[in-house]
């Protein structure tokens, strides 16, 4: 028996096959951005005294908006690696590269907030076994608590600049789409 390959079957399984590969990649990426935004994140110091932890009185300024913003940055400028690596592989993929853009920027955008909490929240568990001494945290994370990104909105500035750089090229250049 023998298949026989039309140029519209080859052509989906190629746009399909740069879907996986955007959309993967993206995920993958979502890590090492997540640890980037861990290091850039503003960070403050807990001293435990008497066994209880003491903050620094910075709940009541802006402070916390240190952490997303520097998530939104990241994200944002993975985005636009992203956005531009796509429109370089992946434009002549007619809608598939726009679906991958967003679905894999969502999800490496959930992967890197995700990934981005672990070093705090390890030292937040260090902080509670040992009790004693000062231990370095994210802004918006307290000892005990449940680590998280405080704006989950921020999620979006992934697929956004991606579509966004991706899109730039496009208008600039429609003849090279599909």
């Amino acid at each position: 028996m023998t298949t026989t390959t039309t140029p519209g079957t080859t052509r989906i399984t190629e746009d399909l096959r740069r879907f996986v590969v955007i959309v993967v990649g993206m995920v993958l990426l979502g890590a090492p951005a997540g640890l980037l935004w861990a290091a850039v994140a503003p960070h403050y110091t807990v001293v435990f005294e008497g066994g209880q932890p003491t903050y620094p009185l910075i709940e009541s300024t802006k402070a916390f908006i240190g952490v997303d913003a520097s998530y939104v940055l990241v994200s944002v400028g993975a985005g636009v690696l992203c956005g531009l690596g796509a429109w370089f592989l992946g434009r002549r993929s007619g809608p598939w590269t726009v679906v991958a853009l967003a679905l894999g920027g969502v999800l490496a955008a959930l992967v890197a907030a995700r990934v981005g909490v672990l070093p705090g929240r390890q030292a937040a568990f260090e902080a509670l076994d040992r009790k004693q001494g000062p231990v370095s945290l994210f802004l918006g994370i307290r000892v005990g608590d449940d680590t998280h990104l405080r704006a989950p909105w921020a999620a979006v500035s992934w697929p956004v600049a991606a579509l966004v750089a991706f899109l730039v090229p496009a208008l600039m250049k429609p003849e090279e789409l599909d």
